[in-house]
């Protein structure tokens, strides 16, 4: 695995402040894609709300969710990697006879080294962003034949999500539709092995992709000196043996990923299911949450709301109005919708020491999320 190095002034992961952008609008972009948004998130929020939703719906939603994150991941992985660098996987083959001559030797060992390192610069990015402890298969050591098809993880951010990355990231390096299997090997650890087919589940077409209007903004971070990352941010703890971040603000883990995948995975899911989809996301986003959120921690959330909000790339919180009968709050930027009402909710209620409350949610047309919620 490759060394991975840290900021001199704040000791975040250098890859951090090198290939993301936190800017002023509670927006966290790729450095060198910036319509492409990032977000910190709760990792265990994830997983569990897709079982929450399984319950609500009485109906498979992992199928669809792995098929929807394939695609998504996909495309970021063609798009960031060139073709010439993701087709070096294709060039001969350890099988290959290549090893007749000091020549042919010479290169099929630097063909074996480059794939290698292709394969441990994707896992240290995910390793970095709190995916979990991904490991080289056995295959790499015995010379087999497609060794990058099967990859190895312990205590994965979401199950559902790396399977379907690890998917997504094979057939954009080879190019062509692939299958996966998972085995479960005890101690929340899972080998996933990719093969050439069609995939199980065809997802209804979209007509139109997701994009996230930005607007300006005026929020302020105090800033490393050496990498430009809010400082706020080097509280956090990296764990890169394990690949586990912890967040300072919350002490619990979260990961890095794109919500671009994540709200198109609701989309999918609405087209399956139909709009009632939305209402049990938020619902099961709010049962979870207040499950989690002791009473000693909400007045702390909600005091730090706006600034957690804008620090995890969730959006610019430009109104928040709430008293013992309501709250109204607008969201410039927004992302996540569905987790972001469903967590809100959560917040609110457990505030106020209620079992439930009344909600409603728009989206204007320029992104602003618009919350109302009554007890």
């Amino acid at each position: 695995m490759l060394k991975t190095e840290r900021c001199e002034g704040c000791g975040v992961p250098v890859i951090i402040g090198r290939d993301l952008l936190w800017g002023d609008n509670g927006v966290i972009t790729l450095t060198n894609s910036p319509l492409n948004r990032m977000v910190i998130y709760e990792s265990n929020t994830i997983d569990n709300l897709f079982k929450g939703m399984e319950e609500l719906v009485e109906g498979p939603i992992e199928p669809i969710v792995i098929e929807s994150r394939r695609r998504e991941t996909r495309r970021f992985m063609e798009k960031s990697f060139p073709f010439e660098v993701r087709n070096i996987v294709l060039f001969g083959s350890p099988q290959d006879d290549m090893d007749k001559t000091p020549y042919s030797r010479a290169v099929r060992e630097s063909v074996i080294k480059a794939r290698r390192e292709m394969n441990e610069r994707v896992m240290e990015v995910g390793t970095v962003f709190g995916y979990g402890e991904q490991s080289l298969s056995d295959k790499w050591d015995r010379v087999e034949k497609y060794p990058w098809r099967t990859q190895v993880i312990r205590n994965p951010y979401s199950v559902p999500l790396w399977v379907a990355d690890t998917l997504g990231t094979v057939e954009a390096f080879e190019g062509e539709d692939m299958r996966v299997e998972r085995e479960d090997m005890g101690g929340n650890s899972y080998r996933v092995t990719v093969t050439p087919g069609e995939h199980p589940v065809e997802l209804k077409k979209r007509l139109k992709r997701r994009h996230y209007d930005i607007k300006p903004g005026s929020i302020r971070f105090d800033r490393c000196s050496e990498c430009g990352l809010p400082l706020d941010i080097s509280g956090y703890v990296w764990n890169l043996k394990e690949g586990i971040i912890t967040a300072s603000d919350t002490g619990r883990r979260v990961a890095i990923l794109g919500p671009l995948a994540i709200d198109a995975i609701f989309d999918d899911l609405e087209a399956e299911y139909g709009p009632d989809i939305k209402e049990a996301a938020v619902e099961a986003q709010r049962r979870y949450v207040k499950s989690m959120v002791g009473e000693e921690d909400i007045v702390k959330l909600m005091a730090s709301y706006r600034n957690l909000v804008a620090l995890r790339g969730l959006g610019n919180v430009t109104r928040l109005e709430a008293d013992e009968h309501s709250l109204e709050a607008t969201i410039e930027n927004a992302c996540l919708y569905l987790m972001t009402v469903g967590m809100a909710k959560a917040f609110y209620e457990l505030a106020l020491k209620k079992e439930s409350s009344t909600h409603a949610w728009e989206i204007s047309a320029d992104g602003d999320l618009s919350i109302t919620l009554q007890t």
